[in-house]
């Protein structure tokens, strides 16, 4: 009897242990380096399955132009490969299927470059008449199943490019409105009013789509968070997501272009984003975020936010943290610090390794490294 006892008070603790690993504990994080570009100032970088092997690789884009993609065989293994070079853009980089051949092609400010379907082949490089970016980003705004390209810059402004049936010539263009440094990507898109229809999010303004072909846009001044002075006024990271699980999109924001930016994320009160509560996630950071990923790190089906020091930060030492969402509707955070004197610039996010879990890349604004955080919860689980 007493063993009996013993084997279920055993097996008890056993299940005990296995719930607050799950639930109750923080994922480690392993740094990998991918690999050196060979070239400084890199801008965005997009996880994508570009060969169709069924794993995300990473495409990386450097300021002055080269193009890159790195791809996955291991945690510990990447292979090189260059992709192209004299990208019409700043910072900014996207990728999807441009020219409907099952294959994603990388869309760079004002260039575009044909994925080949064969590693071993050259892309091939088209002039798109888009400006040069510093942020691009993509989704489908007129609901006709394709993708759009939307691209910013300070100098030009925000614009909405509709491939052309033949890609090879020019894309036809709306203005949307001004640009800033950095405020719509990694993903400012979502549908803000309730109206099925996809609106862009800019820092501190939101455009409403208003008519069906998205040719048509208004603008809302209701957004007010970010620093609005100086040389890189209204400068940040933009996420749209529903953060509290009410079905309205809401507006996740990392300052950027500063040297302690704040993080917070704006509650569309009336799901019609004219009234929004902003709701402060960490305001004592020190660090340049130029980064933000939002994405369930933990696996605890809520979101949590990641983003780290760019090369602006002020505190001696530049950090990666994650904010850890506590009570499931965005109400409570805990600061996890992933690294620390390593610098990090557009961050991305995704199951990388194809284990069930979100992992992490990156680059760095002034070196040519390329980093890989792998997110060791099913790694560590398993070992339990």
């Amino acid at each position: 009897m007493k063993n009996n006892i013993f084997r279920i008070n055993l097996l008890a603790v056993l299940a005990l242990n296995t719930f607050l690993f799950s639930y109750g504990q923080f994922p480690e994080f392993k740094l990998s380096e991918i690999g050196k570009t060979g070239s400084t100032m890199l801008g965005q970088c997009i996880l994508v399955d570009v060969d169709k092997d069924g794993d995300l690789d990473l495409i990386v884009i450097a300021s002055g132009g080269s193009i890159w993609w790195y791809e996955y065989v291991e945690a510990d293994n990447w292979v090189k490969h260059k992709l192209g070079d004299n990208a019409l853009t700043d910072k900014g980089a996207v990728a999807f299927d441009v020219d409907g051949d099952g294959f994603v092609d990388l869309i760079a400010g004002g260039t575009w470059y044909r994925n080949p379907g064969d590693k071993k082949d050259e892309w091939q490089r088209y002039e798109n008449g888009a400006i040069i970016a510093y942020d691009n980003i993509a989704g489908d705004l007129n609901g006709d199943g394709y993708p759009e390209l939307i691209s910013m810059s300070p100098q030009d402004g925000t614009f909405v490019y509709f491939v052309n049936l033949k890609p090879e010539k020019k894309w036809n263009k709306i203005k949307v409105g001004d640009g800033v440094a950095g405020g719509i990507a990694p993903n400012g898109l979502g549908d803000i009013n309730g109206d099925g229809r996809i609106d862009i999010v800019r820092s501190n303004v939101w455009y409403e789509n208003m008519n069906s072909d998205g040719t048509k846009w208004t603008m809302h001044k209701t957004l007010s968070f970010v620093n609005s002075q100086g040389a890189f006024a209204n400068s940040s990271r933009v996420f749209v997501a529903d953060m509290n699980k009410d079905g309205k999109m809401d507006v996740v924001q990392t300052e950027s272009n500063n040297v302690s930016g704040r993080v917070a994320w704006l509650e569309n009160v009336d799901g019609k984003g004219i009234t929004w509560f902003t709701h402060p996630v960490d305001y004592n950071t020190g660090q340049d975020l130029h980064s933000l990923c939002v994405a369930d790190f933990d696996n605890d089906g809520d979101l949590d936010i990641f983003s780290g020091g760019g090369p602006m930060t002020g505190n001696l030492y530049k950090h990666c943290y994650i904010w850890e969402n506590i009570d499931g509707t965005a109400t409570k955070w805990t600061r996890h610090d992933l690294l620390s004197n390593i610098e990090c610039f557009n961050a991305v996010a995704g199951d990388v390794d194809g284990d069930g879990d979100i992992d992490i890349c990156f680059v760095t604004w002034k070196g040519d490294n390329v980093y890989y955080l792998r997110n060791m919860l099913k790694e560590n689980k398993i070992q339990k």
